[in-house]
Order: C-alpha cells, then structure tokens, then sequence
C-alpha cells in the first residue's frame, strides 16, 4: 500500500507543477499586456504635454517635413 501512496503524491506533485507553471505562464502574459496599455498611456500623456506646449504655436509644413524625411506621396 505505500507504493500506492507514494505514486499518487508524486502525480499530485506533478499536477500542481504544472498549474503552477501554467499561473506563471498566465501571469507573464497578463504583465506583458499591462506593459504595453502603460507604455501606450505614458505615449498620450507625453503627446497631450506636448500639445499643450506648443498650442497657438505654427507648426512646420507639411511640404517640408516631406522633403526633409524623403516621403514621396
């Protein structure tokens, strides 16, 4: 009888292992995404700075900016 025992706590063992690693799997995820949503709101919170900082100022023309990254449309 104490093999039996022994073998199923070593399935359980192997259970748990398992759903553990899928957690972590899960979690890693669940992070990775949470990085990228707050890296997206420091981005629009940085372009809303910006806004602010130059509102009523002219900004460059679109003819020059074309010219001076090589954009040909």
């Amino acid at each position: 009888m104490a093999m039996n025992t022994t073998a199923e706590k070593s399935k359980n063992r192997a259970a748990n292992r398992l759903g553990v690693n899928r957690q972590i799997c899960n979690a890693r995820i669940v992070l990775r995404e949470l990085r990228g949503a707050l890296e997206d709101l420091d981005d629009r919170r940085e372009l809303a700075r910006a806004k602010m900082r130059h509102a009523g100022k002219a900004g460059a023309q679109w003819e020059v900016v074309k010219k001076e990254f090589g954009f040909d449309f």
